[in-house]
């Protein structure tokens, strides 16, 4: 975690606890700071699985809204779990008669989040089953809503807290409804055209009946078997027009060994629209571009290249990174689009020919560009991090632009502590600041 990012996360949990302070009494304040952060969090992460465009658009694609749900996931349950622990029934409650079972609606809710959150941290458990359980994400939360409203609080029914939290579960539920609605809607049912293999994977392209959506170059598409209730992945969409989507997959896991072994002409699957905001510029205004792609990391490039017109305009330097040739899907079309574009300066670098990059070599291809030249990367991390790193020395301005898939990995025990501890040091602070008072006004 970095260190504007833990800034961010002790803001957000001091936020909480600064808003409710001022109406509920001293030793309520942590308890219900933190049940306001845990339901916050809850609503937020069915936003982001409710996949809004203006949402994923804000946070620079669904691969960045994919991270920040699994972080509020994680605040979900430290803010829960620490309300669970210091929280103690106060008054009567909005209804005397229910106020028994809003405890209890808590307690389920705080049991599922763990079951949840540790089948999202042990990968030995299935993918699809892993991808099922956070369906339960909004029953759950109703659970978290019904304690919030019902259980015996001190927080006045109308008050600027209860509002808040009023509003954040009407939102919530209303994402959660939105995501059961886009799961009765199929994705696009298509048909395997053409499938042609190489060394550990296959360049395989899907013909629709009906005109698809529209796609930009760079973004990518949800996959899956053709039964609605099969699991889709993600894959970058390689070219196509209305009628077609190509894609080169690479076997990495499971499904991609499957299908790379067994795809074939006449094969149905359902396809999703394109989504994403990992866009390379192709168009005659663009600024100097630098493309790094790695193995299968080509795909986001190669239908911008299908896309883009010769022209004289800022220069576009694509290195494409091989084990060898037999294993470089679609490098045939790549070297194609560089006859073809006086503008693409294409630098192919081969395993198999000792041809891997290196820092100085890379030192030099950077030192040639502006400043200024956006960056845009697609391959393993450890490729990342040299391009990244070397950028950083040699002072360039321009952005980098990346994606991550590992949806569901991105995060591991190893993280934990980066969330529970500023949770925890928050509410050993806050802690010390309300007592503090507290026993000087004992004292005199």
């Amino acid at each position: 975690m970095t260190k504007k990012t833990l800034t961010l996360a002790m803001i957000f949990v001091f936020a909480h606890i600064a808003f409710v302070a001022p109406f509920v009494p001293s030793k309520n304040i942590l308890p219900a700071g933190f049940g306001a952060l845990s339901m916050t969090s809850m609503a937020l992460v069915l936003v982001l699985a409710a996949r809004w465009r203006i949402v994923d658009r804000i946070l620079g694609g669904p691969d960045k809204s994919y991270g920040s749900h699994r972080w509020l996931g994680l605040f979900a349950i430290g803010g829960g779990l620490a309300h669970w622990a210091l929280a103690s029934p106060v008054g009567l409650g909005t209804l005397p008669a229910l106020a028994g079972r809003g405890s209890d609606a808590w307690l389920i809710a705080m049991l599922g989040l763990i079951v949840l959150t540790l089948a999202a941290m042990v990968r030995v458990i299935p993918y699809h089953i892993w991808k099922a359980s956070h369906m339960l994400m909004g029953p759950l939360f109703l659970l978290a809503a019904f304690h919030t409203f019902f259980v015996a609080s001190p927080l006045a029914l109308g008050a600027a807290p209860w509002t808040l939290m009023a509003g954040v579960s009407i939102v919530g539920v209303i994402a959660w409804c939105q995501t059961l609605l886009r799961k009765l809607v199929p994705a696009r049912l298509v048909e395997v055209e053409r499938a042609t293999p190489f060394e550990g994977g296959v360049d395989v392209t899907f013909r629709s009946k009906r005109p698809m959506p529209k796609f930009q170059p760079g973004q990518f598409a949800m996959l899956g078997h053709k039964s609605m209730r099969a699991e889709a992945h993600p894959f970058t969409i390689a070219g196509g027009d209305e009628m077609t989507r190509r894609f080169v997959i690479r076997a990495a896991g499971d499904w991609t060994d499957n299908f790379v072994k067994t795809v074939k002409v006449g094969d149905r699957f359902r396809l999703g629209r394109g989504v994403g905001r990992f866009l390379p510029q192709i168009d005659s205004q663009r600024k100097e571009q630098f493309w790094v792609a790695g193995g299968v990391g080509i795909t986001p490039f190669l239908s911008a290249l299908e896309r883009m017109q010769p022209d004289v305009a800022a220069r576009v330097t694509l290195i494409f990174g091989i084990r060898s040739r037999a294993s470089a899907g679609a490098i045939e079309d790549v070297e194609r689009h560089a006859r073809r574009l006086p503008q693409l300066n294409l630098i192919v670098l081969s395993d198999d020919r000792n041809e891997g990059l290196t820092a100085p070599r890379l030192a030099q291809i950077i030192r040639d560009m502006n400043e200024d030249t956006q960056v845009y990367l697609c391959g393993p991390q450890g490729l990342k991090n040299m391009i990244v790193r070397a950028w950083a020395m040699a002072g360039m301005s321009g952005r980098i632009y990346s994606e991550h898939f590992d949806f569901r990995g991105a995060y591991g025990m190893e993280h934990v502590n980066y969330i529970f501890g500023p949770i925890l040091d928050a509410a050993r602070h806050v802690k010390l600041a309300v007592k503090r008072p507290l026993h000087n006004a004992i004292s005199t």
